[in-house]
């Protein structure tokens, strides 16, 4: 499919749908469209382990103290649960921010992970950027077909959701993908670390533990998470804990202790001060923020 037929596919489906920023379910099972006609302020979000695909415009984001940016034909790459602060910052009503997005299978890309000469697991982030090449745009565009035909989706799907994988493992993503699909490796005990901090954000986990149930010195293990969230397993949790608060909050029904009391917080004004850090406002102020900046200003619930 030619990009411009693609972005036409995708904006229509939107459109029809009366998306505005949220992702917009395809009837194809882990495919989303994100469009949005306007830039937007920044937005604290929880990415799961996705691939991205940029068809136009331009998007931001932050994790930790790292920042990256990507546009058109190009795309992000996550391999796992990341806490992130998020913008569009190339948008218009006559050019719309246009992405698809297709979460990951794990298993899948293990099993593809066995078609691709090996590469070692030399650390790095759980998370980067790329330009697209012409085999991952063919097989997304692909994809997004079926939007319309979904009597041929019953049948393709599960075969163009292997080709991307494959096409996945053999670009310039592969070394972030093979860290998490090799059993042994830093990346698969650092992914695994992370899922038991996702479940249990509100619980009180002692890093030691994660350590030890990652194999890892506390050195070693603080030294790979960083490498591959870009910043600290405690800083982490805080931030889950953070994003969680303010959804409570935004959503209505919370009040600002219990809201903190509801994600582990001990003290509540603990949690004003980490959260008025975080986002650059007092909780009272969550659900009426609009605009912002990293670490100074507010931010659109997620």
């Amino acid at each position: 499919m030619q990009i411009d037929a693609l972005k036409a596919l995708a904006l229509r489906h939107a459109d029809q749908a009366r998306a505005g920023y949220e992702p917009v379910a395809t009837g194809i099972d882990g495919l989303t469209i994100i469009r949005t006609r306007h830039p937007t302020a920044l937005r604290p979000q929880i990415y799961q382990p996705v691939f991205c695909l940029v068809l136009q415009g331009t998007k931001e984001l932050w994790s930790g103290d790292r920042h990256v940016a990507f546009g058109a034909m190009q795309s992000l790459l996550v391999t796992v649960d990341l806490p992130v602060l998020a913008r569009i910052v190339k948008a218009s009503p006559a050019e719309p921010y246009i992405a698809l997005a297709l979460g990951l299978d794990v298993a899948l890309l293990a099993e593809m992970a066995d078609l691709v000469p090996e590469r070692s697991d030399a650390g790095g982030p759980g998370f980067g950027t790329g330009e697209a090449d012409g085999a991952i745009l063919d097989a997304m565009g692909r994809m997004a077909a079926l939007i319309e035909r979904p009597e041929a989706a019953v049948v393709l799907k599960p075969l163009i959701r292997r080709e991307i994988h494959y096409w996945l493992m053999t670009s310039s993503h592969a070394p972030m993908l093979r860290r998490i699909v090799t059993a042994e490796g830093n990346g698969a005990r650092i992914a695994r670390a992370i899922g038991t901090i996702r479940r249990d954000f509100a619980a009180r986990l002692p890093v030691d533990d994660l350590a030890r149930a990652a194999g890892m010195s506390l050195s070693a293990f603080h030294a790979h998470f960083r490498s591959m969230t870009a910043t600290t397993p405690l800083q982490y949790q805080k931030s889950l804990r953070l994003i969680e608060a303010r959804r409570l909050l935004t959503a209505g029904g919370h009040s600002v202790a219990q809201a903190a009391f509801a994600v582990g917080y001990e003290s509540p004004t603990q949690f004003s001060r980490d959260f008025s850090r975080r986002f650059g406002m007092a909780p009272s102020g969550a659900a009426r923020a609009e605009t912002g900046t990293p670490g100074a200003g507010g931010a659109e619930a997620a």
